[in-house]
């Protein structure tokens, strides 16, 4: 009996095919890189040391490995320039070059500006999951916004993250 309730009832899944065509699509830089000097560098290294030298003194010897850790980590990372990726939305979802995500994926999305350019970022279900960012440039956010609300709620009084605003501080 419960077999027979499932095959007349399936829930269907949403797909996005390659014959599909996007509502919107454009390509963007997915972050804006800083040129940083040998004086941004100097600041780290030299935060570094004294954070070293604090866990010399309390005899904290993992956490000099993870400052360690953690410079390395900055250093390769500081280089690195955004790539360009093609951003689309179509009517069951969005794509992040070959990622395709649908729209029962995600709780909700908001727009905000980040560098003087607006960003979609969509908030995933999923609970350790980051959300999708989407730089806007050739498209029309406003019409965007629309678009997106007919599917997912919008949070109107989000903007960046604390995340956001310590990278956009520190130049990274």
């Amino acid at each position: 009996m419960a077999k027979e309730a499932k095959e007349t009832n399936p829930k269907e899944k949403l797909q996005i095919s390659a014959t599909d065509k996007p509502v919107f699509f454009w390509q963007a830089v997915e972050f804006e890189s800083h040129q940083k000097g040998k004086g941004w560098f100097t600041y780290v290294v030299l935060i570094a040391i004294a954070l070293i030298g604090v866990f010399i003194w309390q005899k904290q010897w993992l956490g000099i490995g993870v400052v360690v850790a953690a410079v390395a980590a900055l250093y390769s990372q500081a280089y690195t320039s955004g790539k360009k990726k093609n951003y689309a939305i179509y009517d069951q979802g969005v794509t992040v070059d070959s990622k395709v995500f649908t729209f029962d994926q995600f709780k909700s999305f908001w727009i905000f500006l980040s560098q003087n350019r607006p960003v979609i970022r969509l908030e995933q279900l999923r609970r350790f999951s980051l959300p999708v960012e989407m730089p806007v440039l050739e498209e029309n956010p406003e019409q965007i916004r629309l678009f997106l609300a007919k599917h997912l709620p919008e949070q109107e009084e989000k903007g960046e993250d604390i995340t956001d605003v310590i990278n956009r501080w520190i130049k990274f």
